[in-house]
């Protein structure tokens, strides 16, 4: 191909040699001087004068080179800066999270990341529901349970501990749990997922013994939104189970206390999808997110 040619034409012009060009490119000299023969014969002109002792560019090939060794530097450049900015990820993602999670592990170091990476736009979706990524466009999505959509790039991120809890003001009220039969349909909140499943089965496994009591709990209310369940356990008339990472603090401080210390609830696995894997910047936001996790 001419390119090749081209290609052989400035590195003899570079290296002012057909020999230095043979050894440094690892090609027959004869090789390389039949194929700027054969350029010459297509361009129509000639581009280097050569004999025994002495090699010189003619006026074409002074301007040939001139143009081709600019377009090589470019090139390079170019290369460099793709090399160089392997970190740099831009572009629109849609991701959709767990809401009670995120808010615990995500949303902290979010505004830190995004400084990182001026050029990326997220548009984030705090639902609680299997998805298909292909389907519904999602680039990736943290959500809870084995996805039922095999083909999906997955990965278990997480597991996540159930607590029931309440506020002191509760206990002063209606008095503190002492068993699982205590548990009222009327003062316990439990979850809706967003297509309207609801979630109000218990295990319950007690840490010594290892006997599991299921509870199903038929309470009077029931929410898909974290934040409007707080402010229901705020009000002192509800207790509520969540993710214990997700209080840890408040537990700590004593704005919640958890209730059943000798039971431990189901482990629950949140998976990490991804509508592709070839592509840099899902890759890099996909670490930050299973990093968040990971913590």
């Amino acid at each position: 191909m001419m390119y090749d040619d081209l290609f052989l034409f400035v590195k003899v012009a570079q290296f002012g040699s057909f020999t230095k060009a043979a050894r440094e490119l690892g090609i027959y000299q004869s090789t390389i001087s039949r194929r700027i023969a054969n350029l010459e014969e297509r361009l129509g002109a000639a581009l280097i004068i050569r004999t025994a002792n002495h090699f010189e560019l003619t006026y074409p090939g002074q301007r040939l080179f001139h143009e081709l060794n600019q377009d090589e530097i470019q090139l390079q450049q170019k290369i460099q800066q793709v090399i160089n900015a392997k970190d740099v990820i831009s572009g629109e993602l849609k991701i959709m999270l767990p809401q009670v999670l995120s808010a615990s592990f995500i949303s902290p170091k979010l505004p830190e990341f995004m400084n990182l990476h001026p050029d990326l736009k997220l548009r984030l979706y705090f639902l609680n529901h299997e998805v298909n990524l292909q389907k519904e466009f999602i680039d990736i999505a943290v959500i809870y349970g084995m996805p039922g959509q095999a083909a999906q790039k997955m990965k278990r991120i997480y597991q996540a501990g159930l607590t029931v809890f309440c506020t002191p003001e509760y206990i002063r009220r209606y008095g503190r749990p002492q068993s699982l039969d205590d548990i009222s349909p009327q003062r316990t909140l439990s979850v809706l997922r967003d297509h309207g499943e609801l979630l109000n089965k218990l295990n319950f496994h007690h840490r010594k013994t290892g006997k599991t009591v299921q509870i199903n709990v038929d309470s009077q209310v029931a929410c898909n939104d974290y934040l409007n369940s707080l402010a229901l356990v705020d009000s002192g008339d509800y207790l509520a189970v969540t993710y214990g990472d997700a209080i840890h603090a408040d537990l700590r401080t004593g704005k919640y206390v958890a209730l059943f210390p000798d039971y431990e609830l189901d482990l629950l696995d949140f998976y990490l999808l991804k509508r592709v894997d070839d592509n840099p910047c899902i890759n890099q936001v996909a670490k930050f997110i299973e990093e968040c996790f990971g913590r």
